[in-house]
């Protein structure tokens, strides 16, 4: 790291006893938001292993998210406390400044890898969710999930080897040194990753505001939406910050305190909505009010009744305790179809066949069909009579 001379004698005396400090503000979005990552991420994992049974690569990669999450959690907590990053440049002990510049670029490439994962995390839900029968949308995601990745390694391997020597980084020099220009290395990047969350937040939109919602569901969906967006602000902040701080030489560790701050509820927003829709089925079990599913309790007191095997004829039925999405095997019955069950088979086996399938049907997790695809609740539906597939 270059100092030149003429900033070094601008400085003030250093107050190493009781300097001036920023405050305690980036522990307290730590402590607050980085339990909530953890909560719904882990309700995510528990919702598509245990009850949905549909376990998939958005949510292999929003697991991924949170091993550099957590790093880099750990690493500003280190950067607050030990480090002293919220005084002064000039209130630092002069053999911290080096281990300090470690931290920076260490953190620079976590939150890179950390912030890619989650939204390819989105882009993995949404192609799962709506790109079916829509095969522009799929190209469209597939390229943006692919181009996204790339820049995230070309941006890892140019800050990893911006100088010449790479320890060159770290070390204070009053000559200078053989190093990329960061503060346009870093602006780049910034806005690119500001333009990558609009990306992901406006893709699906098109697509979700073409069903038709409840009131309950389009608020749901605007408060998804709203924090998404919410993540660009974050992100346009951060940006700006970062090149404040790299645009000559200022005060560092001042001037970048409110880039952490930035950068951690760029980062946490971003999890908590990407993790947010595969949890509807864990609130709908245990927590049916809250989405307006009251009916869901009444439905689980008493048991689906089914046809008996090779009873057959016309008049067989099927009754329905649940609002579900219809996907049947075959053109057969009213959307709903189970395929043929030996004699021997009990009726809680026929019941965990039925909710396996109708929640492998609820792809899109916070958002139902419109209601011509569904049956109603306590619908009594013929066996004989014929719909097209969802």
């Amino acid at each position: 790291m270059y100092l030149s001379l003429k900033n070094l004698e601008s400085w003030p005396t250093p107050n190493y006893a009781n300097p001036e400090t920023r405050g305690p503000g980036v522990i307290y979005i730590n402590s607050i938001l980085y339990p909530l990552v953890v909560a719904v991420v882990g309700i995510r994992t528990y919702t598509r292993v245990f009850i949905s049974r549909s376990f998939g690569l958005d949510d292999t990669f929003i697991l991924l998210a949170m091993l550099p999450t957590t790093t880099f959690v750990v690493m500003m907590l280190i950067a607050q406390l030990r480090e002293e990053w919220n005084r002064h440049e000039w209130d630092l002990e002069p053999t911290t400044i080096g281990i300090s510049l470690k931290f920076s670029l260490s953190c620079q490439i976590i939150f890179a890898v950390a912030s890619t994962c989650t939204r390819l995390s989105m882009l993995f839900l949404t192609r799962r969710i709506l790109s079916k029968g829509n095969p522009k949308l799929e190209k469209i995601i597939l390229f943006a999930i692919a181009f996204m990745t790339t820049d995230c390694i070309i941006f890892i391997v140019v800050a990893i080897f911006q100088c010449r020597p790479i320890s060159a980084y770290w070390t204070l020099s009053f000559v200078p040194q053989r190093c990329l220009d960061q503060k346009i290395h870093l602006l780049v990047q910034g806005v690119m990753n500001t333009i990558y969350d609009f990306c992901v937040v406006l893709i699906p939109i098109p697509v979700v505001l073409r069903l038709n919602l409840a009131l309950r569901q389009r608020i749901v969906v605007a408060l998804l939406f709203s924090a998404g967006f919410c993540v660009c602000v974050a992100g346009t902040a951060r940006t700006y910050f970062m090149y404040r701080c790299t645009n000559g030489y200022h005060d560092i560790t001042w001037d970048g305190y409110p880039v952490w701050i930035a950068a951690a509820i760029e980062l946490y927003v971003g999890i908590v909505c990407a993790s947010f829709p595969p949890t509807k089925h864990f609130f709908v079990r245990y927590m049916p009010k809250l989405l307006g599913n009251s009916q869901y309790l009444r439905a689980n007191s008493t048991r689906d009744q089914f046809p008996q095997p090779g009873s057959g004829g016309s008049g067989n039925f099927i009754t329905v305790s649940h609002t579900i999405t219809v996907r049947s095997h075959e053109r057969v019955g009213s959307g709903i179809e189970f395929e043929e069950c030996s004699a021997r088979d009990s009726k809680e086996e026929k019941m965990d066949q039925f909710h396996e399938e109708r929640e492998k049907s609820q792809d899109w997790s916070w958002i139902n069909l419109p209601s011509s695809t569904r049956t109603s609740v306590g619908h009594v539906v013929p066996q004989d009579s014929r719909t097209e597939e969802v």
